[in-house]
């Protein structure tokens, strides 16, 4: 715009002040305006607000029994993507053996079918080991039984089989080849460790697969880059230890159903099987279920179901009490300490119900409860040393527990 000396003012000429300003907006209304820097510190130095309703709240965990049951549903409506597979591969692979390499194969799904295919096409050119890492059961010394069922291999005393022996026959020039297939190798390290000593034999083919991303931990780098050579040496067949890796990408998308036949599929939180003491400043307790209280009732004396009821109707009865409180309190799902009974309150109506008169009483009935996890304890905070005591199941199950027992006239 001009001026009244005729001079041109910019926008620039003009000092500005950054300071809080006040103004008056379209409707008459005073608003205050802050610069960005400043809005940006007034809003980091505001406490953030979280939410209380937690979703794990709102939606009870599954039971192993339920979570068993789910995973059956769910696999019968399972859509299985299928990615292509060629069977030319067979021969890349099998002259890479010949070259001097073990293959190593990983990628998401499982990979058992293809490598049982590939152990039928090496099958023609000696002989073919099978090992089945992922079951539990599987030890070196079934694999180790197992190469010597190949001719010349068993030797002629009757001790059991060993590394050193199998080495040394191997890496005679006029021994036959062997084509070790081992299925999810990182599931067991024992075995991967036996390998070792005996990957780089040059007439020991290995070709293995690998389930798990930190799988590679299993190695180290001396044994990654060790490779097969003339330095194999048979008086010193165990000591040429190491892998000689050729890794392969073998992505099949396929269900892991054998490699998973022999896994807990209850186990769904990775509970320590010590439940009976609980640290105050992280008191999870284990995934215990109706099945496994009763079975443990079932075994106890009438006084110590008597016990178990008492405390379970007291913490019911602590439950109704705060569920008024519990919406605006965020509690662990699992956590029923909130829920908890000293151990003096027990104690005394314990007493009163005539269910142990002392003590050593009192301690002895629950000594069976909190082996099997069915009560846990705690210090109390905030006290010097007092102990409380709960059922580590929420209210809705707790309350049919209860009612199964109430029904068996116990």
């Amino acid at each position: 715009m001009d001026s009244d000396d005729g001079s041109e003012l910019y926008p620039s000429d003009v000092e500005h002040d950054y300071t809080t300003s006040i103004f008056k907006d379209s409707d008459g209304l005073i608003d205050s305006y802050k610069p960005s820097f400043d809005a940006y510190f007034t809003h980091a130095s505001s406490r953030t607000r979280t939410s209380t309703n937690v979703f794990s709240q709102r939606v009870l965990p599954l039971s192993p029994e339920e979570h068993k049951s789910a995973l059956i549903r769910a696999s019968a409506h399972a859509y299985t993507p299928q990615v292509p597979f060629d069977n030319s591969n067979f021969k890349r692979w099998a002259r890479e053996l010949d070259e001097g390499f073990n293959l190593l194969f990983y990628g998401l799904g499982s990979k058992r079918s293809i490598l049982n295919n590939f152990a039928k096409h090496v099958s023609k050119r000696g002989h073919v080991t099978v090992v089945n890492a992922f079951h539990p059961s599987v030890t070196v010394r079934d694999m180790l039984v197992s190469i010597t069922r190949v001719p010349g291999v068993q030797s002629t005393s009757s001790a059991s089989p060993t590394l050193e022996h199998i080495a040394e026959h191997f890496a005679d020039s006029d021994s036959p080849h062997l084509f070790l297939i081992v299925h999810s190798l990182d599931h067991s390290p024992k075995l991967a460790r036996a390998i070792s000593s005996l990957a780089l034999s040059p007439h020991i083919h290995i070709a293995a697969s690998i389930d798990r991303f930190n799988a590679p931990l299993l190695f180290s780098a001396s044994q990654l880059a060790a490779r097969k050579g003339s330095f194999f040496s048979s008086d010193r067949a165990t000591t040429n230890i190491g892998y000689s890796w050729l890794w392969h990408d073998l992505t099949t998308l396929a269900p892991y159903t054998s490699e998973l036949a022999f896994a807990d599929p209850t186990s769904i939180s990775g509970a320590s099987s010590s439940r009976a003491r609980v640290d105050v400043n992280n008191p999870i307790s284990g995934p215990l279920t109706e099945t496994a209280a009763m079975h443990v009732l079932a075994a106890v004396t009438a006084k110590a179901k008597k016990l178990f009821s008492l405390l379970a109707a007291k913490q019911l009865e602590n439950a109704k009490s705060s569920d008024a409180a519990e919406i605006n309190t965020a509690h662990n799902p699992n956590d029923q300490q909130h829920l908890s009974l000293t151990y003096d309150v027990l104690f005394t109506l314990a007493r009163d119900a005539f269910i142990a008169t002392n003590d050593t009483a009192l301690r002895a009935l629950l000594g069976e409860f909190r082996d099997h996890g069915l009560v846990v304890s705690a210090s109390q905070p905030g006290t010097s040393g007092s102990e409380v005591l709960w059922i580590p199941l929420r209210k809705e199950r707790l309350s049919k527990l209860v009612g199964t027992l109430d029904g068996d006239g116990t």
